[in-house]
């Protein structure tokens, strides 16, 4: 496969991102421990079985295709523990996860923190849950309605409830539409804030009444703490759906460069080139901004602490240069490629993001 294969590769990704991008997969974990079964897997409303599940958990399951996920996967947690669910989830390509019961019992923190640790390994799953306790991440979707009312016949209920309408809407959306001000179809009225403003300040994702219709305050994530890696605009869920979708892309096709080529310098700027060629579609989708610079590169200062960590005091005197040709193998990335630096700005705002 050489570099005109791997163009080609990133350039059909990038013509179909936008489409690739409401085609999101959702996983839904409910508690049946009465139902002998692990996982099931669904494409289409029409394919679930009412008896797989109780009433109110079917109605949950359903409500996951309220608008247009690629595919939802349902975990069944039964009698055991979310802990060994989360097992299962990890084997299966899931972009938007959460819980079909109030977690109250712990499994929301649980669920918090598995976000945290796979996504701080270079995962990109993403989860909507209910008034969880800062968890101030932007993998994370922090739903704070006390109370939604349905226009079926369950009415108004726990907002919690509402998570599966929320895990469909965000995987079905494209990344060129923001769910703030989207329509709640399924919904006729939701529970008022003290201070809605205040609310979606502290990272809370929030639904309210506007005119008779509910609708989404702010798509926003749950983080909170800004630093020089975690920006501003990662507080927006459409530009943490953007970097999730070009770190896979990015991800799925590194995977079948590596062990095919040898870990020269020579090798690295082929495929740095075919990224930024990428970029440079993604600009023309209008996903990327095109007012910036969007590229990709050897990380020279890991490169260069790489060596120092081996031992090797010689590289202080090396210039750029060669260091960005002289790699460490197993180091940065497992590959022993040389970690990618990838400056991305968005279509709404600055982000920068160290990708591998």
């Amino acid at each position: 496969m050489g570099l005109p294969k791997i163009e080609i590769i990133f350039k059909q990704l990038a013509v179909t991102a936008v489409k690739r991008s409401q085609l999101g997969i959702v996983g839904l974990i409910v508690k049946e421990p009465s139902k002998n079964w692990d996982v099931k897997v669904y494409k289409d409303i029409t394919d679930i079985k009412d008896g797989d599940y109780t009433a109110n958990t079917v109605a949950l399951v359903k409500d996951t295709f309220e608008y247009t996920p690629n595919k939802v996967f349902v975990f069944n947690v039964g009698s055991g523990t979310l802990t060994d669910t989360l097992k299962k989830v990890a084997q299966e390509r899931v972009n938007w996860l959460g819980l079909g019961y109030d977690g109250k019992d712990g499994d929301t923190a649980t669920l918090v923190s598995w976000i945290k640790s796979v996504r701080k390994a270079g995962k990109t799953y993403k989860a909507v849950v209910f008034n969880a306790t800062k968890p101030d991440n932007k993998g994370i979707v922090n739903l704070m309605n006390d109370k939604v009312t349905f226009v079926d016949n369950r009415g108004e209920v726990e907002g919690w409830q509402y998570v599966p309408t929320v895990l469909g809407m965000l995987a079905g959306l494209p990344m060129t539409r923001s769910a703030t001000s989207f329509l709640c179809g399924n919904l006729k009225d939701v529970s008022i804030f003290n201070d809605i403003d205040d609310t979606i300040d502290k990272g809370g994702f929030c639904l309210y009444k506007d005119e008779g219709d509910i609708r989404v305050a702010r798509a926003c994530t749950s983080l909170q703490e800004i630093t020089q890696d975690e920006t501003e605009d990662m507080k927006d869920i459409i530009i943490i759906e953007s970097m999730d979708l070009m770190r896979d892309d990015i991800y799925s096709t590194f995977k079948k460069w590596i062990g095919k080529y040898k870990n020269k310098y020579d090798n690295q700027v082929l495929f740095f080139t075919a990224i930024n060629a990428y970029f440079k579609e993604l600009e023309r989708e209008d996903i990327l901004d095109k007012e910036y610079d969007n590229y990709s590169e050897v990380d020279v200062e890991a490169q260069r602490l790489a060596w120092l960590g081996v031992g090797k005091k010689e590289v202080e005197e090396w210039d750029d240069e060669k260091v960005k040709k002289n790699k460490v193998a197993g180091t940065c990335v497992s590959t022993g490629f040389a970690p990618l630096f990838i400056t991305k700005k968005t279509l709404y705002g600055n982000a920068t993001s160290k990708y591998f």
